[in-house]
């Protein structure tokens, strides 16, 4: 990442200023922040928080010549897997429910203005997310151990669903963590940020989410990617004492009974499906989900079935008999974001949806991690990173685009964190031609 480019693109370019519209700014910050804390604990939040930043992002979002060629790419490729899912419109008998589908692919453009007007305003909320993501963790453990241990629920589901709860509790979580490791301000800041992460994984352990679960060692094992240097080094003890109490945490999950039982019904479901594929178990639905789609692969290997007759096309295999299962036909997707784009847009909707919505980003941000210079850049880098691999490993067995709260959380997380990189990059530039020119008055 070239800050310099950053610099020249967005000095010479039209730049109101923010204390022209300091109440956009207000406002942006505000939704922002909020955003975390209600989109899976509340009716509606996580879209209403999306729409609120839209509306006025459609007349500010501007300037799209002031971007670098990777961040075009990147927003470009939003639309080119909206355009590709668009194309299985032709196999398509359902267009009522594709339409409907479709939506949540919309809404990754339309996010494209708020990235615009993220960028014309300069404006980095990552720490906003950041924060908000920390009070989230203990938002969802209220409301998680409430709905176990008051109503007496059998599991934390928060408004929607528990796989939304779970999902998004571990991702908050790991936010809290890296804030603690970027952002934190002595010990007590590191504290509050450890205490919020404990919190969002005892909400997770309440979910019931064993898919959620899968991301805690990937996450750990990304932090030791991330400051290898460091702990080779020995020089920062803080950080090696933080990774411990990780693991502490992790041992913790292992030892809860809840978590246990979780594992030993996944492991009951697996030994089941291998005696009976027909038993309608939580993984053995997803096995002939999976199953499934590769039928539907071999006969409509390009554009898949079409957007919108998945529910139609499993009906049709459990009652033909393709389907091991009978248990497919109440499913309108495949339980997976790999094998959902498979089954509804073919090869191309699936390399379209993986490379415009995980690798691009992950390059962008990787790039931004290496190149990051101060705390808030590592943060909004790091930060932008593990919401990329968290949402690539929940959606190995969930289709997180067939649900509102998971697309939201999703496209908002990426463009503030990477608006804010980009942003931050671009003042810190501006600061050292501002110190040289100063530098070159005194001489």
């Amino acid at each position: 990442m070239d800050v310099r480019d950053y610099a020249s693109r967005t000095l010479t370019g039209t730049n109101p200023g923010v204390a022209m519209h300091r109440w956009l700014t207000w406002w942006t910050a505000a939704l922002v922040f909020i955003f975390p804390v209600v989109v899976a604990t509340t009716n509606g939040g996580g879209s209403y928080v999306y729409t609120l930043l839209v509306l006025p992002a459609l007349y500010y979002g501007r300037h799209w010549q002031n971007l670098s060629l990777w961040e075009r790419r990147i927003l470009l490729g939003f639309v080119v897997a909206l355009i590709a899912m668009s194309l299985s419109f032709i196999n398509s008998e359902d267009i009522r429910q594709g339409l409907k589908y479709l939506e949540r692919y919309l809404r990754f453009v339309l996010m494209i203005p708020v990235y615009l007007m993220m960028r014309r305003y300069s404006l980095a909320l990552g720490r906003e997310l950041g924060v908000g993501a920390i009070v989230a963790c203990v938002v969802m453990a209220v409301q998680g151990g409430y709905q176990v241990s008051w109503v007496g629920h059998e599991f934390a589901s928060g408004y929607y669903h528990k796989i939304v709860f779970g999902d998004l509790a571990v991702l908050w979580g790991a936010l809290a963590v890296i804030f603690a490791l970027t952002m934190a301000r002595g010990g007590l800041g590191i504290g509050i940020a450890a205490i919020s992460a404990s919190a969002a994984l005892y909400a997770s352990v309440l979910s019931q989410t064993r898919g959620s679960w899968l991301f805690v060692p990937v996450f750990i094992l990304t932090l030791l990617w991330m400051y290898r240097k460091e702990l080779l080094a020995n020089r920062q003890m803080v950080l090696a004492g933080f990774v411990v109490m990780l693991a502490l945490m992790s041992f913790g999950i292992w030892k809860s009974d809840r978590f246990v039982q979780g594992v030993e019904r996944g492991a009951e479901d697996l030994r089941i499906f291998m005696q009976d594929p027909s038993a309608a178990t939580s993984w053995g639905i997803r096995l002939n989900l999976w199953r499934n789609t590769l039928l539907i692969v071999e006969e409509h290997p390009i554009l898949g079935s079409g957007l919108g007759d998945f529910h139609q096309e499993m009906r049709d295999m459990a009652a033909d008999g393709r389907s091991w299962s009978t248990a497919v036909e109440d499913f309108g997707h495949a339980h997976s974001i790999y094998f959902d784009a498979l089954a509804n847009g073919g090869l191309v909707g699936l390399i379209a949806t993986v490379v415009a919505y995980l690798l691009l980003p992950l390059l962008a941000f990787g790039r931004g991690l290496r190149n990051a210079i101060t705390p808030e850049q590592r943060f909004y880098a790091m930060g932008g990173l593990v919401t990329v691999l968290a949402f690539a490993t929940f959606g190995l067995s969930e289709a997180l685009w067939a649900r509102n709260p998971f697309v939201n959380t999703y496209v908002v997380c990426i463009v503030v964190f990477l608006a804010s990189m980009v942003n931050s990059g671009v003042r810190l530039a501006k600061d050292k031609c501002d110190g040289g020119q100063g530098e070159l008055a005194r001489l």
